[in-house]
Parts: C-alpha cells; structure tokens; sequence
C-alpha cells in the first residue's frame, strides 16, 4: 500500500457496504468476507426472464412474467431485498451513500459474468424525474450503471426520459404500479440498435422495467436484458 493510501485509510476508513467493518483500503469492491458470504443472494432454481426464486422442475418461467409477457429477455439479480441488502439500498437512495454503487455494481456485474455473458452492446438506466433527481442531487440506477460499465468494459448511455407529475411507484397499489410507467417513461429522441442492459436499483412487479424495455425496443434495440441489485419477494 502506498503512503498516501496507508494516511487515508487511518484519517478514512474503508467499510463494509452492508455492516460497515473497516475493511482493507484495497479493496475494490468495499464489501467485507464475511458478509460475501451471508448476503442474501438468490440461489437455486430461478425464474427465466425475472431472477425470483421457483421450485425446482416448475416452469421454467413464473407465473407472473406468464401473465404479464415482459419484453425483456432476461435478468441478472444477484440479492433479495431483505435484512443488510434492503438496509444498504436504502441508505444508498435516500442517505446519500452514493459510494454504495461500486458494491452493487461489482455483483451485478459478478453475476451477469456467472451467469453467461451475453453479448451486449451498451448498458442504460431507469431514469430520475428532473424534479426527483433535483431532490435527491443523484440517480442511484445511473451511478450503479456508471460503475457496471467501468467494471464490463461497456458503453453507458442515457436513452430514457421521466416526467415530473407522476407518482412514485412506492406510492402506488400493485394494480396502480402496472399502469403508471406508461404516464411517466418516454424515450429519448434517439435510434438506438443492439443489446442492451437495462439497469435499476430494485425489482418489485417489473411493471418500469417491462414498459421501459418495451420502449428501448421501439427505439431500434434488438434485445433487453435488464439487472437489479434486489429482488422485491413475491411472496
């Protein structure tokens, strides 16, 4: 470790993304071994185009994405959204611990490499209102998206466009979730072409992703693959 790195890590340290153990001022992806081991990460049988958690020799798709045909081909979601995940989500959207991206970036990108590379061309995000990201000063998918293209060695692009006026999707009943992208998400005045990664920071229906995919297709996209740091349980 050089000296400045050694000063740094004493006036500055390092910690843990999830517990916040000072860690090596090394380390890259600023989560500590012990929580690689216990996050809660999706394991086992999946679902083809959402990442939920199925039982083994079901349908290779979930019901859900049966009922509603999401456009996107397929995802790439490394955590459930419970305990140290969902703790440390929602300090990175509302208390400003914007260095929380490089964690979550490094296991998607992780997972996508794991999973299968498939070829992809560029990656984007779901945007912020210019409102909502006046507000917070950051949009978390684009930092997380900014760091997944450091690590893939991929393109970042910003393709999408949220309006102000519409209601946040937290807000909304399941029901109300399904229809409101449609009034908020448009696209950019631009052609696009190839694969694309579309990321945000949490999968709850899909109800943005799906519309926001649909979109990027319009837009000259041959595929979508779309990745999420957690996973929302449907139970």
């Amino acid at each position: 470790m050089a000296f400045y790195e050694k000063i740094l890590s004493i006036l500055l340290p390092k910690k843990c993304t999830f517990c916040r153990k000072v860690i090596s001022y090394t380390d890259k992806t600023c989560i500590c071994p012990d929580c690689r081991e216990s996050l809660p990460y999706i394991k086992g049988a999946v679902c083809a185009k959402c990442s939920s958690p199925r039982h083994e020799g079901s349908m290779p798709i979930c019901s859900t994405c049966r009922t509603y045909r999401h456009p996107f081909s397929g995802s790439f979601t490394p955590l459930l959204y419970e305990g140290s995940a969902r703790k440390a989500v929602l300090n990175l959207k509302f208390h400003n611990k914007e260095q929380f991206c490089r964690s979550f970036a490094f296991l998607i990108a992780d997972k996508v490499l794991k999973k299968g590379f498939p070829h992809i061309d560029f990656i984007t995000y779901i945007p912020l209102s210019p409102k909502g990201l006046r507000a917070r000063g950051y949009n978390q998918s684009e930092l997380i998206a900014s760091e997944c293209g450091k690590i893939l060695n991929l393109p970042v692009i910003s393709t999408l466009k949220r309006i102000n006026g519409t209601p946040k999707q937290s807000s909304l009943s399941f029901s109300e979730r399904r229809k409101n992208p449609k009034k908020s998400f448009f696209g950019k005045d631009i052609k696009l072409s190839g694969t694309v990664l579309l990321i945000d920071d949490i999968y709850t229906t899909g109800s943005t992703l799906s519309h926001t995919a649909s979109l990027l297709l319009k837009m000259g996209c041959d595929k979508v693959y779309i990745a999420t740091v957690a996973l929302k349980s449907k139970k």
